[in-house]
């Protein structure tokens, strides 16, 4: 059993976030190919915004709680999490700029989705910039089980 400094075993949430991660990411894929052939429905688009909200999701929890490990304050707000993060580790790729602006992406989804700029998504689809969260994802969570 890996424990790390404050006695809490992380292996089952560093399980279920992995798999979670990779399921939406198998969708986000797929979706991705389908949307260099043709424009998605409203149906895929919004499956590709819910994908891309989770796992920004799944990155700022897995922040909190790999600052909880470690003793140290968890901000409120999600994005200074993933940058406190980033000091303690000192992570380098992905870029800390690439992490902020998929929190922002976050934001807009969740609170200006009927504002919400179909194009900037569709560039994070379509080039697969979704795979640096996923990049930062497994770097905290290796963190975390102690790996």
């Amino acid at each position: 059993m890996n424990m790390q400094e404050n006695n809490i075993d992380f292996e089952p949430y560093v399980f279920a976030i992995t798999e979670q991660v990779e399921q939406y990411i198998s969708g986000l894929d797929e979706l991705s190919d389908i949307s260099i052939r043709k424009p998605l429905t409203f149906n895929e688009r919004s499956a590709a915004e819910r994908s891309l909200q989770v796992i920004v999701e799944a990155a700022i929890g897995c922040s909190k709680h790999y600052l909880k490990s470690k003793n140290k304050p968890v901000p409120a707000e999600a994005r200074a999490s993933i940058e406190r993060v980033y000091e303690i580790l000192s992570i380098t790729d992905p870029n800390i700029n690439d992490m902020r602006g998929a929190v922002g992406m976050r934001n807009a989804i969740i609170h200006d989705y009927l504002n919400l700029d179909w194009k900037k998504i569709e560039i994070v689809l379509n080039e697969k910039k979704y795979q640096r969260v996923v990049k930062y994802i497994n770097i905290v969570v290796t963190e975390l089980s102690g790996r």
